[in-house]
């Protein structure tokens, strides 16, 4: 065995740097264990970070190692949050149970009362202790996780680690995402059992176990099982046992603390909640028991999501189970206790004849007196696990359903439509009527009755903690990007949905509804809130005193921290210094609740731990800007934030920033940054120092900042994007985006009423930015998703700029295209007209889900438009405003469909809509339009004229919204409208592959085919044929392209057919 100084460098700093991130990502996203994300911020803001992580890759690995450990392991501590309400308290009156019921419409009781059930405990200690959790699932918990089968919660990443390199990857994410896998896992039973009820009778079990994590006794000898297991060299076995050691010790010292404060005397040592290698030695700890399940019954479909499982099992025909429920004698406890406690089903792939007649079983069955009856876990199925393990579920709290084949399958069907409703709101962009509407708050709550035409039926109401939540989401995203009177409403009626109970039950909702308060300037309601919050926090009480004073201070500090996490965003904002005058008025006690949360904000400004969708623009910039994180103005600020950039951004302040990886220097993000948001970045970036839009599109150097900022890569390597410079004067681009071949592609065009009166708003810094017109936009999004359309077209100047990232996360989670007008963005004496192309990918490299968003900006500003800008004292922005002075246009190839976009007037210009003839299979127009004929015209002759499909979105008012097509007269529209007051969608489908296979023929073979109509004089076929067979690369467009006028020929002379 090698010496610690021998073993010194088996982890290097880098590896911790890793661990720390994947941490951080973990705290960021996690509503429940923010006492771990403030002690982040903290130690971020408070130390250097690299400093720390460089000591602790050193302790490790040196002879002061236990020294180390021990000061960490010393500092652990037990936080008490609530997780449910117990029905009733001591104090309750037993004769209460004896009387008729009283139901009132608040629970506003004298107490909150809590058992020990209704707590949960989660760790707390240093960073450093967390992010050595980290480093043992690096090394030890990842193999682990590899052999689990059918388990779908508590994941690791499959690409932890880089294929190539072996190495851990940079990336933020530890857990595969929750909700993707808990999706897999009960979707799949669900299909499994509709799917067998064609042929067989089937039985569906959920089961959960009774307070698993306190449940288990971890040994040392469990611990050693798992060094066991894992593969290392000699050399790095020092460091293994090690860290295996320390997770032990962690969880030693929290179940001494635990037992300790509850006042119990076991020695048991328990799973410590909020401790990441806890999530891994779950699955570990339940690994013999989905064996034995998956061995011995081997049912049809067996998941395990941490401990809720889900078993689906055909009914054999002839068995006990079959001729008990054909004679009506099946109950619950015959049909458990087949399967579970007697075990007769049990000839699974490795059950041998001795084991079949000994009729294993998987439980052990007690009557518990008042709890019913309780099933425990046999010890056979937890060792190595210790004695202590008591491993149980209560029957109550089980369901067994039985379908029978040929009968109804309403239940599934039904549960598959909700399924299939919160599916589509989580994916869609948000939108939701009673968010905005008076006192309409059904869906938030749900009616406890017995019955559905009689008020005595009804047992009371209550709060529905998922639909509340979901329902504040939206709200939150929404309220943040309008301006609307009708969020008031919400701002009172929250002293009438939220009663203490409420309040306490919903803690992990607080941070949602105070940032709806101060992103909307509600800074007296706001303090009212932590007011009531406050209130409801010294109502709650436990079985024991002790608790109950613990229960306070983690309330107390999980306000502090919701507060601060989102006062980081403003925390500096003049207004809120001015507006805060309300909080005079309050106690002592919300003062300084105040107080130390704007404190705890600077820490959350500074370790980047804030709500970055908050912010108007990726919030690196303006640190960049600032050089320091002392921000001076209101993040989450569209105006505020361009008119920062532009003062903070020119060489003379000495600011000047180029856009490169070089400005970027921050490592530890706790979140992917997006290509979205670093393209916005960069083009607000542009607009604010009216400088040349060129760099805007320059995809190579946003997905070198992309490498950069998210994996510390300086090389590029397999991109999402190709892009190349075309045109004799290299004025055009060519974009390529996804690695899917599409032969035909579904358009989806908006037909939208837009409003003349946005510019001026605009112009007078009070931009609409109303509900009814956010409203309106969401409704053709999720219309168009609804159709399955692969391409939304809206009009020009259609969409503000700061809505952008809600249509690129929209469009990246549904992989659809989007291309909308920008509304005129007033930039100085500036003005811009940019059309949005937003199109989605999967990256090479991660396969994560993202979106670029590519500007055009208007070359040829119509009269009437120009007319406006200048009478305002105002200039147009035309092009790039590079100094080649040429309009420029973009060729996009999403997928294998190639297209260009053009805004209104610049169809004007016959040369510049000939560009792309035989390399476009469409063009798409957005315009704001009133001479429809004349448009009209172009449309048709430009379909003909260059072959292709053309697309135009126009303001419904003015119409000829269409798709339409080179073919006969009669056929050339495959959709046409005009007019209509509501904002709508319509669907076309464009056949792209079978253009290109006509366009690859001469005109002899053209002539006696009526699918379209033969292409003009020009038209170069071979570009057709390339298309057809996948050969038209970015290289040999870029070797070809010379744009020409429409009578002029290509010289494609060395392209020839394969």
């Amino acid at each position: 065995m090698k010496t610690d100084d021998e073993n010194a460098n088996v982890l290097d700093v880098d590896f911790f740097q890793k661990a720390y991130k994947k941490l951080k990502s973990s705290a960021y996203y996690d509503k429940t264990n923010l006492y771990l994300r403030d002690r982040i911020a903290c130690a971020e803001s408070e130390t250097d970070i690299d400093d720390t992580l460089r000591k602790l890759c050193q302790a490790l690995q040196s002879d002061s190692w236990d020294n180390y450990a021990e000061d960490i392991l010393s500092k652990i501590r037990c936080i008490h949050l609530p997780k449910k309400i117990a029905e009733s308290s001591p104090t309750s009156s037993d004769s209460d149970k004896k009387q008729g019921t009283l139901i009132l419409n608040s629970r506003n009781a004298k107490e909150i009362y809590f058992d020990e059930d209704g707590i949960q405990t989660f760790i707390d200690m240093p960073v450093e202790g967390h992010i050595l959790g980290v480093v043992w699932i690096m090394l030890i918990g990842w193999q682990l996780d590899k052999e689990y089968t059918n388990c779908y919660g508590n994941r690791i990443r499959e690409k932890l680690y880089n294929e190539l390199s072996d190495n851990v990857t940079f990336s933020p994410y530890l857990f595969e995402p929750y909700y993707q896998k808990y999706e897999s896992w009960r979707d799949k039973a669900l299909d499994i059992a509709q799917e067998h009820l064609k042929r067989d009778n089937v039985l569906i079990t959920t089961l959960d176990f009774t307070r698993f994590y306190y449940s288990v006794d971890i040994t040392t000898e469990f611990m050693e099982s798992l060094l066991k297991k894992t593969r290392f060299e000699d050399s790095q076995r020092i460091t293994y046992e090690r860290m295996n050691a320390f997770v032990e010790s962690v969880i030693t010292r929290y179940s001494e603390v635990y037992f300790s404060e509850i006042q119990e005397a076991s020695p048991r040592k328990i799973l410590p909640i909020g401790f990441l290698p806890s999530n891994v030695l779950a699955n570990e700890c339940l690994h013999k028991f989905d064996s034995a399940i998956l061995d011995g019954w081997n049912p049809i479909y067996y998941g395990r999501y941490v401990d809720d499982i889900l078993i689906v099992e055909k009914v054999e025909k002839g068995s006990a189970i079959e001729e008990t429920y054909k004679h009506s004698e099946l109950t619950f406890e015959k049909a458990f206790d087949h399967y579970v406690v007697n075990g007769d089903r049990w000839n699974g792939l490795s059950a041998s004849e001795s084991v079949r007649k000994k009729k294993q079983a998987l439980f052990k069955k007690k009557n518990a007196g008042k709890k019913a009856i309780e099933y425990s876990v046999l010890p056979k199925f937890t060792t190595p696990l210790g004695p202590q393990t008591k491993i149980t579920l209560q029957a109550q709290k089980v369901k067994i359903f039985y379908f029978e084949r040929g009968q109804s399958e309403a239940l599934i069907t039904c549960s598959r439509e909700k399924i299939s409703k919160n599916k589509s709101e989580f994916r869609n962009m948000p939108e939701d009527d009673p968010v905005f509407q008076k006192d309409d708050y059904t869906e938030i709550y749900v009616m406890d009755q017995t019955g559905v035409n009689k008020l005595r039926d009804v047992n009371g109401l209550k709060l529905d903690k998922y639909e509340l939540s979901k329902y504040l989401g939206k709200y939150q995203r929404i309220s943040g990007i309008v301006t609307d009177k009708k969020e008031h409403q919400f701002v009172k009626d929250i002293k009438k949905i939220f009663d203490d109970a409420a309040l306490i039950e919903n803690y992990t909702l607080w941070e949602r509804i105070i940032t709806i308060l101060f992103a909307n300037h509600y800074y007296d309601e706001l303090f009212d809130f932590i007011g009531m919050a406050k209130h409801a926090i010294d109502k709650t009480t436990s079985y024991d005193d002790n608790i109950t004073k613990r229960f306070h201070v983690s309330l107390n500090k999980c306000l502090i921290s919701c507060l601060a996490r989102t006062v980081a965003l403003y925390q500096a904002d003049k207004k809120l210094h001015i507006d805060c005058s309300p909080l005079k008025e309050k106690s002592s006690e919300i003062r300084n609740i105040v107080d130390m949360a704007l404190l705890l904000s600077k820490s959350y400004l500074k370790s980047r731990m804030f709500d970055k969708t908050l912010c108007a623009v990726w919030p690196e910039l303006i640190f960049t800007l600032c050089k320091s994180n002392d921000v001076s103005f209101n993040l989450s600020s569209y105006t505020e934030t361009l008119s920062f950039i532009g003062e903070n951004a020119s060489t003379e302040k000495g600011h000047a920033v180029s856009f490169d990886i070089g400005d970027f220097q921050y490592a530890y993000y706790p979140y992917l940054v997006t290509m979205a948001e670093i393209s916005l970045a960069n083009l607000m970036l542009r607009i604010a120092t009216g400088t040349s839009l060129e760099c805007a599109n320059d995809v190579h150097k946003n997905e070198q900042i992309y490498v950069w900022v998210n994996y510390r890569h300086k090389e590029l390597g397999d991109t999402s994007c190709e892009i190349r410079h075309i045109g004799n004067l290299q004025q055009h681009l060519f974009i390529k985006v996804g690695d899917e071949k599409f032969t035909s592609v579904n358009v989806a065009i908006s037909s939208l009423k837009m409003s003349d009166d946005n510019f001026r708003l605009a112009h007078m810094k009070r931009p609409n930015r109303s509900y009814d017109r956010y409203q309106k936009i969401a409704l053709l999004v999720n219309t168009a998703l609804k159709e399955s359309a692969n391409l939304l077209v809206m009009p020009e100047a259609c969409t503000p700029l700061e809505w952008l990232p809600v249509l690129a996360r929209t469009s990246s989670r549904n992989n659809m295209a989007i291309i909308t007008g920008v509304e005129h963005i007033f930039s100085g004496t500036n003005v811009y007209n940019l059309t949005a192309v937003i199109l989605p990918y999967t990256d090479r490299k991660t396969g994560a889900q993202g979106a670029h968003i590519f500007y055009h900006s208007k070359n040829h500003f119509a009269p009437g438009e120009l007319q406006l800008i200048r009478g305002n004292i105002l200039q147009p922005f035309e092009g790039n405003g590079s100094s080649k002075n040429q309009s420029s246009y973009e060729l996009y190839n999403w997928n294998d469909f190639l297209f260009s976009v053009y805004c209104c007037y610049e169809l004007t210009s016959i040369a510049d809509r000939s560009i792309f003839q035989s390399f476009a299979d469409a063009i798409i127009a957005v315009e704001w339009n009133h001479d429809v004929n004349y448009y009209s015209n172009i449309i048709e002759s430009l379909s003909r004229d260059v072959h292709c499909y053309c697309i135009q979105v126009n303001t419904s008012d003015y119409g000829d919204s269409r798709i339409t097509q080179p073919t006969k007269t009669e056929k050339k529209d495959i959709l046409r409208t005009k007019g209509g007051a509501n904002a709508a969608v319509l669907v076309g489908k464009i056949e792209i592959a079978k253009l290109r296979e006509f366009q690859a023929k001469t005109y002899e073979l053209q002539k006696d085919d009526s699918t379209y109509k033969p292409t003009p004089p020009n038209f170069n076929s071979r570009i057709a044929y390339q298309k057809s067979t996948g050969q038209l690369s970015a290289d040999i467009i870029k070797e070809l392209f010379t744009p020409k006028s429409l009578l002029a020929s290509h010289p494609f002379g060395a392209v020839k057919y394969s």
